[in-house]
C-alpha cells in the first residue's frame, strides 16, 4: 500500500453513511487485473483462464495476487516482477484515462445525499490512483470523501479492516450501508454492523452473500430510492 494521505473527518451531525467500494463496484477493476495479470505471465508459458483467477483469493495487492496464481501453477516465481509490472501500468492507466462515469452509482450517490447521508468511497490502490479515479467518475465533484486504509494486508477488506476504516473517518457509530462485490468485503462490513448490498462481478459472482439486503447483477437493477428505503433504517 502506498502512503496513507490523512483522511477527512466526518461532520458530527449526520447520523448515516453510505460507503461504496471504489475499486470494484464504481468501477469493473478486475477484469484489468485479470488481463494485465495474464499477459504478465504468457511470456513464462502459463495460461491464465477466468476459472483459475476466480480459485485465487483476488487480493487487491497485485504483488500478492501474482504471487498466489504463479503458486498454483507451479512457483515460477521469476515471472512475478513482469507480471506486477504489468497490473501496475494497467491499472494506474485505466485510473488516469480509461474509467467512465457509473450513472447508476451517480444516481444512488445523489438520492443519499439528498436523504442527508454523508458519502464515502475506500479504496484499495494507492493514493494517486484512487484520487484519479475518483476523479474520472466525478465523484469528488459530488463531495464524496475518499478512504485509504491505514495499511492493507494480503486478504482485504476483512472485519477488522472494517472497523479501522471506519474508525479513521469517526463514522464507527453510524449507521453505514455499504455496497461491495465480493463475499469478503461483504462479511467484513455485516460484522461490523453495516447493512450490504452487494454487486459481485464475474469473478465473485459463485460467492457467498449471505446477509446482505440485497444482491444485484447490477446496481441499475433496483431503483436507488428502493436500496436505501431497505437500508438506512432512517
Amino acid at each position: 500500500m502506498s502512503e496513507q494521505e490523512t483522511a477527512p473527518k466526518a461532520d458530527a451531525t449526520f447520523t448515516h453513511t453510505l460507503l461504496i467500494e471504489l475499486d470494484y463496484v464504481a468501477v469493473s477493476l478486475r477484469p484489468v487485473e485479470f488481463e494485465a495479470i495474464k499477459r504478465g505471465i504468457e511470456p513464462k508459458g502459463i495460461e491464465l483462464t477466468p476459472a483459475a483467477f476466480c480459485r485465487s483469493p483476488l487480493s487487491p495487492d497485485h504483488r500478492t495476487a501474482v504471487t498466489d496464481i504463479l503458486k498454483a501453477a507451479g512457483n515460477k516465481a521469476d515471472a512475478i516482477e513482469k507480471a506486477v509490472g504489468e497490473v501496475n501500468k494497467s491499472v494506474t492507466a485505466f485510473c488516469a484515462n480509461e474509467s467512465e462515469p457509473n450513472t447508476a452509482i451517480t444516481k444512488l450517490v445523489k438520492a443519499a445525499q439528498a436523504r442527508g447521508v454523508a458519502v464515502f468511497a475506500y479504496s484499495a490502490l494507492n493514493a494517486t490512483d484512487s484520487s484519479a479515479l475518483l476523479t474520472r467518475l466525478g465523484l469528488d465533484e459530488l463531495g464524496v470523501e475518499l478512504i485509504l486504509p491505514e495499511e492493507q494486508r494480503e486478504t482485504f477488506p476483512r472485519a477488522d479492516d472494517w472497523l479501522k476504516m471506519l474508525k479513521q473517518v469517526a463514522i464507527e457509530n453510524k449507521t453505514v450501508v455499504a455496497v461491495v462485490s465480493s463475499q469478503l468485503a461483504c462479511k467484513g462490513a455485516l460484522t461490523a454492523g453495516a447493512a450490504v448490498i452487494a454487486v459481485p462481478d464475474q469473478y465473485t459472482s459463485f460467492q457467498d452473500f449471505s446477509g446482505a439486503a440485497f444482491v444485484l447483477d447490477q446496481l441499475s437493477d433496483e431503483k436507488p430510492d428502493q436500496l436505501l428505503d431497505h437500508t438506512l433504517r432512517m
